[in-house]
């Protein structure tokens, strides 16, 4: 069949019990012209070998499909014009578009079937969640708007390595809206081919990112990531949020990202959320984690599970660091990551020491008595441990005093240690010691 009318009605209906209406096309070939409308109220269902095709060119004047329940194809669709679907999409065999957009127009709604479907447009609309049961994938553009895709356990590929190719329309930047949430296993991909910055718009509106809360809560969070190749070398990476505790054993069995298993220059690790990231192929890339410090707290960097070897503890990445805004988001950089072996990442707090020794001195000085000072940051409770080098000096102040003054110059080394938290920072300082004069008397001649 071949329509080119500018509205065409309701085609050919079978009625079950319920009263549903169903458009069931058996082997046939249903092929819709640019500019026409067919709208099924109820269900399409494509089987055997059936073709239905929607014509057109990727703008409003290509071909309409609009449904009110289901898509169910078994067989083969051709869509580059426009289908609008108010039910759940199920996509068990063959499904092409190199211009068309699909529009989950709904309330909660399926991304389902027994086949990945590549759409060339996707984009979410009406209200609800839009829920992956497989793995799915873009080759256009992923237009959240302000709703959220549950990628669940399965990944949604975005394979347009444009910049500009997901979009999210809310009403604040920091707004829970226009999001991709994932279950442990799911995540977020995207194709990269530029030194561009790269969105991935991750977030939750549960802890267990699987549902969607009626009402904005505390635990509603939109935490971006951002990655930006350092080359144009056509590239892949994954992100996903992780809205609880990393120590919960459901994430890694038997006990989590064991948040207190971590090296001792760490403190405290965020309890709130952490992220996994993860390059498929490609180049190095900076890495930026986005927070609100009025909401997370503040942090010092990032660190990462099992860096550099699998011993199932909290590492630090080393030049990690973290940028404090209140507009409203913060960002925790590690610029040209290439280590990616372990996928959770979080963001952590130590201590930072300085030592200051002052000076010069004259040697042996007895008095006044000469200290050397430290400054520990953040502000807290911590116990104090001095050596020297050359040996021979010991204190547990903060600020510690020498006396006598020390025959030479010698480096001091303090360590301070929080027992609480289990962690330690060291810093060390130089007193530069100038020998007394000495006085010669020479008599006349």
């Amino acid at each position: 069949m071949q329509f080119n009318k500018q509205v065409i009605g309701l085609l050919l209906f079978f009625f079950s019990q319920l009263h549903s209406q169903t458009l069931t096309n058996n082997g046939g070939f249903i092929k819709s012209m640019p500019g026409s409308f067919i709208r099924v109220n109820g269900s399409v269902q494509n089987d055997y070998s059936g073709v239905v095709t929607i014509n057109g060119n990727g703008t409003p004047s290509s071909a309409e499909l609009y449904v009110s329940q289901d898509v169910i194809n078994n067989a083969t669709i051709n869509a580059d014009g426009y289908i609008r679907l108010l039910g759940n999409w199920i996509d068990n065999n063959t499904y092409t578009s190199t211009l068309g957009t699909v529009f989950m127009e709904g309330a909660n709604q399926l991304l389902s079937g027994t086949s990945p479907t590549t759409f060339f447009n996707l984009t979410l609309d009406g209200s609800g969640v839009k829920t992956q049961t497989i793995n799915k994938y873009v080759n256009g553009v992923l237009d959240l708007k302000s709703l959220e895709l549950n990628t669940s356990t399965f990944g949604m590929y975005v394979q347009n390595p444009a910049i500009n190719a997901i979009l999210r329309s809310p009403a604040l930047p920091e707004s829970v809206e226009g999001f991709v949430s994932s279950a442990n296993g799911g995540f977020l991909s995207r194709a990269t081919n530029s030194t561009g910055t790269y969105l991935f718009p991750v977030g939750s509106v549960s802890n267990l990112s699987t549902n969607v809360a009626t009402a904005p809560t505390t635990d509603d969070r939109y935490r971006p990531v951002e990655i930006v190749p350092n080359s144009a070398t056509a590239s892949s990476y994954t992100v996903r949020m992780a809205n609880l505790d990393a120590s919960t054993t459901s994430e890694n069995s038997p006990v989590g990202y064991n948040r207190l298993s971590k090296e001792i220059v760490m403190c405290t690790t965020n309890p709130l959320f952490f992220h996994q990231i993860n390059r498929s192929s490609g180049t190095d890339a900076d890495i930026k984690v986005y927070y609100i410090a009025a909401d997370d707290g503040n942090w010092q960097g990032l660190a990462r599970w099992n860096l550099p070897s699998v011993d199932n503890t909290w590492r630090v990445i080393t030049g990690s660091s973290t940028t404090t805004s209140t507009a409203p988001f913060s960002v925790a950089t590690k610029t040209s990551w290439n280590n990616f072996s372990a996928n959770p990442y979080i963001l952590y707090n130590g201590l930072s020491i300085t030592a200051n020794c002052g000076g010069p001195v004259c040697a042996n000085l007895s008095s006044p008595a000469h200290t050397i000072n430290s400054s520990v940051t953040p502000p807290g409770t911590y116990t104090y441990a001095w050596t020297s080098n050359p040996t021979g000096y010991t204190s547990s102040s903060a600020n510690a005093s020498i006396t006598p003054t020390p025959s030479g110059t010698t480096t001091y080394t303090v360590t301070v240690t929080n027992s609480v938290d289990n962690c330690q920072a060291t810093n060390n300082c130089t007193l530069t010691v100038n020998q007394n004069p000495s006085l010669i008397f020479l008599s006349p001649p």
